[in-house]
């Protein structure tokens, strides 16, 4: 299939944005998922077999407030890391979110990619993967963390897309006077309201003061608190689609998920391996 038609199809039948909501936790529930995928290779500990088996047979726990830091991190700067991302290209661009996208012939796996790009030339096409760690530090010359790499290549299994950009960025949330010293080349802030539930972002082209975005754009300020940013640095590297990725890796998935269907036919769970520790002088 040409790549604009599989483009077209992919976002006519999974372009919506509902990632996290509880439609799209429901769907995950029945599948192994990208970014898990590696709890379920040969090269796994029984801890990492166990808490993907574990994840699919007990229900989700909903908490009240925003989650672990490291998550929400990554969720509130990921919008931000996009706008960036799609003003530094040198063609227009825009990037397509999607929802859970089922492999094409292994009804069991799926994937969430962060987007796709639509643009000129041969980026057109390509997946997107967002990583916007909070304390892990990288550089140009830094691998792909394992985990991520497999997570990139269940995506392409499952859109039938060959090449996934892998973007990350180092944020900071500095106090507001040294970001009004910074002379970093992007800086910005968003709003959080008092429960940390609800936020508001202030676009990269707006130019107002904090003050006034705050009293044009928020309806009751006092329930708001702005968080100010600034982009350290970033860096991308295109990460191309492995053949025979699932051929190398199908048997120990499928083993993995043979465990779930059995536990979740006799209503069982899982024992907890029994590992080693090794201590480290």
């Amino acid at each position: 299939m040409d790549i604009n038609d599989r483009v077209q199809e992919l976002i006519k039948n999974y372009g919506q944005n509902d990632q996290r909501t509880d439609a799209w936790h429901s769907k995950r529930g029945e599948m192994l998922t990208a970014s898990e995928i590696y709890k379920a290779l040969s090269d796994a500990t029984p801890a990492q077999k166990h808490e993907i088996i574990l994840g699919k047979l007990t229900p989700r726990v909903r908490t009240e407030g925003p989650g672990p830091r490291a998550l929400v991190w990554g969720t509130r700067f990921e919008p931000i890391a996009k706008d960036i991302y799609c003003s530094i290209s040198d063609f227009p661009m825009k990037i397509v979110d999607t929802t859970c996208i089922p492999h094409p012939t292994v009804a069991f796996l799926g994937a969430s990619p962060d987007g796709i790009i639509l643009t000129e030339g041969v980026r057109h096409g390509r997946l997107v993967e967002f990583k916007c760690p909070i304390s892990r530090t990288f550089s140009d010359d830094s691998e792909v963390p394992n985990a991520y790499y497999h997570q990139m290549q269940l995506q392409m299994e499952c859109t039938q897309l060959d090449t996934c950009e892998y973007i990350e960025f180092q944020f900071r949330t500095p106090s507001y006077s040294e970001w009004v010293d910074s002379k970093a080349q992007y800086k910005g802030f968003y709003a959080v309201t008092d429960d940390e539930i609800q936020v508001k972002y202030r676009e990269l082209t707006d130019t107002r003061d904090p003050s006034t975005w705050r009293r044009e754009v928020l309806e009751t300020s006092d329930d708001w608190n702005l968080v100010y940013w600034t982009l350290e640095k970033y860096r991308m590297k295109v990460v191309e689609h492995e053949k025979d990725w699932l051929e190398k890796n199908i048997q120990s998935i499928t083993e993995v998920w043979n465990s779930v269907l059995e536990h979740r036919s006799a209503g069982t769970l899982p024992a907890h391996p029994k590992e080693k520790t090794i201590l480290t002088l």
